[in-house]
């Protein structure tokens, strides 16, 4: 239908060259002749031929397969033919890079871009941040990475000293089976070079390497209610040794999907979550098991599991595997549940009543960060069980917690079981009426009343009274609890640390842990900052050169990396990733602890770079400032 329309177009706008001479009836349609449409035609060609025309003395094409992700930016690098594009412009391969990178006496050399829809120059070299390189949409045009209309799903950034582009994507943008094509481009002179580049999405697991051996191990795990992972040896050696590496640094990790498809998108550091069935899953309530290296010696891999989610005689078979030169070393590793075995004794004697006073005093947070006050000695000589025995039974219901005295009734609670929200008077209310709430903790070796205040509702200098009675074996419990809220004036530590960082094109980190200094400033498990870090009631601030904290255009803390993390520029001023960002740091949770991911962007990034850094964690009323003196090595 549309080049209908053209012809019919054309034939009126060249009427007047072809129209016959007896022919003045313009009451019925003109009957094209074979000239006629022979010129409809070439006009028509020329058109598109000018509309296809890249206009370029030189075009070297590529091809790259960039692996869908839904949470990172990565890709890869591409080198190119340096040599050929100097020899077009007639100078040296050190004089065009040179030239690139806008080296004070170096040839202009001017970098910008062609759009695919028009085949249009895009005038500026950048919209990333490097010397050389742009964001594109999914047309294959030029945009910017903030883009709310043409939006960006890939980039090239140009490495002026690999003389090679680093190739990545915007998260969870790109669609697997995607092709777009993008054309980078160089004048000098009047001599114009255009790098084209078919940017293909893969199905992320799609990785043709070989499995060159395979370990076969198991360990032995018992339930747990922590995230705390048990180290299981593997022949660190023969890893090595079949992937042709030197150390592990040089290794990447990958897990298996229920398709039987690689997934390299680790979760826990530089490992996976997996679920019942022994595949890459997440965390969440299907998640069974997870792996992660790092965390122990270089012989060992961590294998931990989600609390509570474990029980005995299970088994799962999962696979872990060391990538690298296109070589897969697969760790076949099956995980036994067995039986706890209790390190305790039981009291002797029948079930007692005892009775406890407790006073909690917790400064005011606009959080439901929490305190403790240890009962397990109390709880374990009443009911006459060991800490693990009186655990199982808050976890299957047998232990019951009542407030104000017991009833026939079974307890519903209002806050985390077993546990309520209590309103001024001490008795149960809702969450939307109460001042705080008070639990019972637990897990294998700990036994804890914990609570915290409403945000909402509570002020500094509400006091609460309140009486809680647990019962299980015959025995009970009753904790008279007074629960004062004072001012909220937070604690505050600093921590300082000197981190070099060897020089990467992957944006591979060092790694600092900070789970001691974190749970000790806080006063909290890991377990409950990595919750806080989930629902994002963790503050994390980034801290300017002048003092000043980071926030967006609305006044807001904001993030600019990974929450909880930020970009900063090579002063040590907070930035974001279109604005020539050369360090990272992000706070991680690893699966079992909270490690800071160190690394530099590596366009922007060169050996010898050092630069200071500064972030602030808030939780729970205090707060940690971090400082890192950062510097890039060889």
């Amino acid at each position: 239908m549309k080049k209908i329309h053209i012809y019919f177009i054309l034939a009126m706008l060249f009427a007047g060259v072809f129209s016959c001479k007896d022919n003045d009836d313009f009451s019925t349609l003109h009957e094209l002749t074979a000239d006629e449409i022979a010129e409809i035609e070439r006009q028509a060609y020329i058109a598109d031929s000018i509309k296809n025309h890249i206009d370029a003395d030189l075009i070297l094409d590529y091809t790259f397969d960039v692996v869908v992700s839904a949470s990172l930016y990565d890709g890869g690098s591409l080198p190119i033919d340096i040599a050929q594009i100097a020899a077009a412009f007639g100078i040296s391969e050190a004089e065009l890079l040179s030239g690139i990178a806008g080296e004070s006496g170096a040839p202009e050399i001017k970098g910008f871009a062609i759009d695919s829809t028009t085949h249009l120059d895009y005038g500026s070299a950048s919209t990333t941040g490097s010397p050389w390189g742009h964001w594109w949409d999914a047309r294959g045009d030029v945009t910017e990475w903030a883009s709310e209309t043409d939006l960006a799903m890939t980039f090239c950034e140009f490495d002026y000293e690999a003389g090679e582009f680093y190739i990545g994507q915007f998260p969870g943008r790109l669609v697997a089976g995607q092709t777009i094509v993008v054309m980078e481009a160089l004048k000098y002179n009047d001599i114009r070079v255009v790098v084209r580049i078919a940017i293909n999405a893969t199905e992320a697991g799609q990785i043709n390497a070989s499995v060159v051996s395979t370990q076969d191990l198991s360990i032995s795990v018992t339930p747990k209610s922590v995230y705390d992972a048990d180290a299981l040896k593997f022949d660190l050696d023969k890893v090595l040794s079949d992937l042709g590496v030197g150390s592990m640094e040089d290794v990447s990790f990958i897990g298996v999907n229920a398709d039987g498809s690689y997934n390299q998108e680790t979760v826990t550091g530089n490992g996976f979550w997996y679920d019942f069935s022994g595949f890459v899953g997440s965390w969440g309530d299907d998640a069974a098991v997870y792996t992660n290296y790092g965390d122990f010696e270089a012989d060992e891999v961590s294998i931990g599991q989600y609390p509570d989610h474990l029980a005995e005689g299970q088994e799962i078979t999962i696979k872990y595997g060391f990538l690298a030169n296109n070589k897969i070393v697969m760790l076949n590793i099956t995980i036994t549940v067995t039986g706890y075995v209790d390190p305790e004794t039981a009291p002797e004697g029948d079930p007692e009543a005892l009775v406890i006073d407790i006073e909690l005093t917790k400064p005011y947070t606009d959080d439901y960060a929490s305190v403790t006050a240890d009962i397990r000695e109390t709880l374990r000589n009443a009911f006459k069980m060991t800490t693990y025995q009186i655990h199982q039974a808050i976890n299957s219901g047998e232990l019951k917690l009542y407030q104000g005295e017991v009833s026939e009734t079974e307890p519903s609670y209002t806050a985390d079981a077993p546990g309520y929200w209590l309103k001024a008077d001490g008795t149960i209310g809702e969450w939307a009426e109460s001042k705080v709430w008070c639990s019972i903790g637990h897990n294998e070796t700990d036994l804890y009343v914990y609570g915290g205040n409403h945000p909402g509702n509570a002020v500094a200098g509400d006091v609460v009274t309140t009486t809680l009675i647990a019962t299980y074996n015959g025995g009970s419990v009753t904790i008279n609890i007074t629960f004062t809220i004072t001012e909220g004036a937070p604690t505050e530590v600093e921590k300082s640390y000197d981190v070099s960082e060897t020089f990467n094109v992957d944006f591979a980190a060092a790694y600092v842990d900070v789970t001691d200094v974190l749970t000790e400033s806080f006063q909290l498990t890991a377990a409950e900052i990595i919750d806080a870090i989930s629902n994002q009631t963790l503050v994390f601030e980034g801290i300017n050169v002048d003092g000043s904290v980071y926030v967006d255009g609305e006044g807001n803390v904001a993030q600019t990396a990974n929450y909880p993390g930020h970009w900063f520029n090579a002063e040590g001023n907070v930035t974001t990733w279109g604005e020539s960002p050369v360090f990272y740091s992000e706070l991680q949770n690893d699966g079992s602890g909270l490690q800071f991911a160190l690394g530099h962007h590596p366009e922007n990034a060169k050996v010898g770079d050092t630069t200071t850094i500064k972030q602030i964690a808030k939780l729970n009323g205090k707060q940690v400032t971090f400082t890192f003196n950062l510097t890039i090595a060889e």
